[in-house]
C-alpha cells in the first residue's frame, strides 16, 4: 500500500484539532497506540515508530502483537481498568423469625418455618444462576451435596421434588404443596427476569397448570401477600 511524504501532506494545526477532539473520546493512551499500529501497518520501521511515539521498540512489538492476537481489545490497556465491585442481584437479611430475599427491587419474606417456600426459591435462584451452590445451601442450613441432591430432584419432578415425602406435608386446601411451589416459582422466575406481574398473571398461570383446583384469585392473593406481596407488583 502506497503512502505519501507525511510531512509534505500534513496540516499541523488542523492535525492538533483533530488529535485532541480524538483523544476526548478515546484517551489518549488509545489514541496513541491507534496511531502505532497505523503507521506499523503502513510499513514505517518499529524503531522510526517507537522514536515518533516516545515508546521502547520491544513496547512497540508488544503492542502489535497483543492487537493481532485480541482484536480491538488489544488497544486498552486492562491494568488502568479499574475493576468495579461486584453488585449481587440476590442479598438474604434476617429479620425476626423470618428471612428476606431481595432480588432486583422486590423484597419476598419467608418465615423460617415454611420450609417449602424456601426451598423452592433457594433453588429457583440458584438454576437461575443468582445464587452460587454454596449460597443456596447455607439458605437452607444444608450441605452443598444434600443441596445439590435437591436440585437435581427439582429437575426431575418440578416442584413436586422439593416436597419432603417423609413428612407427608399437609395440605392448605386446595393449595397443596405443588400448588404453593408453582405459585413460588412463578413469582421468583418473574421477578428475576425482570417481568412485570399482576396476581391475575399469577392465577392465571395456576390454573393453567392445575386447572382441575380451580384456585380463585383471592386464594392467590392471600398467599401472595404472605410472601410480603401486599399489592403485589403492578403492571407499568
Amino acid at each position: 500500500m502506497h503512502c505519501p511524504q507525511l510531512p509534505a501532506e500534513q496540516s499541523l494545526p488542523l492535525g492538533e484539532r483533530r488529535f485532541e477532539k480524538a483523544a476526548q473520546q478515546l484517551g489518549q493512551d488509545v489514541l496513541l497506540r491507534l496511531i502505532i499500529f497505523v503507521l506499523y501497518v503502513l510499513g514505517f520501521p518499529r524503531e522510526l515508530i517507537a522514536r515518533l511515539c516516545g515508546y521502547q521498540v520491544p513496547g512497540v512489538k508488544t503492542l502489535v502483537d497483543r492487537v493481532f492476537s485480541q482484536g480491538l481489545e488489544g488497544f486498552v490497556d486492562r491494568r488502568k481498568i479499574k475493576t468495579l465491585p461486584e453488585v449481587k442481584p440476590v442479598l438474604i437479611t434476617r429479620g425476626g423469625n423470618h428471612q428476606q430475599i431481595h432480588l432486583l427491587d422486590k423484597v419476598i419474606v419467608v418465615p423460617d418455618q415454611d420450609r417449602l417456600t424456601k426451598k423452592v426459591i433457594s433453588v429457583t435462584l440458584t438454576e437461575a444462576g443468582l445464587l452460587s451452590n454454596a449460597e443456596g445451601a447455607q439458605f437452607l442450613g444444608y450441605t452443598p451435596q444434600a443441596f445439590g441432591r435437591l436440585r437435581e430432584r427439582y429437575r426431575q419432578k418440578g416442584g413436586l421434588g422439593l416436597i419432603d415425602q417423609r413428612k407427608g406435608q399437609k395440605s392448605e386446601l386446595k393449595v397443596t404443596p405443588e400448588v404453593k411451589a408453582e405459585l413460588i416459582y412463578q413469582v421468583c422466575t418473574r421477578i428475576s427476569e425482570g417481568v412485570p406481574f399482576s396476581s391475575e398473571d399469577i392465577w392465571a398461570a395456576l390454573n393453567e397448570r392445575f386447572p382441575e383446583k380451580k384456585i380463585s384469585p383471592r386464594t392467590v392473593r392471600y398467599h401472595l401477600n404472605r410472601l410480603g406481596f401486599p399489592r403485589v407488583v403492578k403492571k407499568n
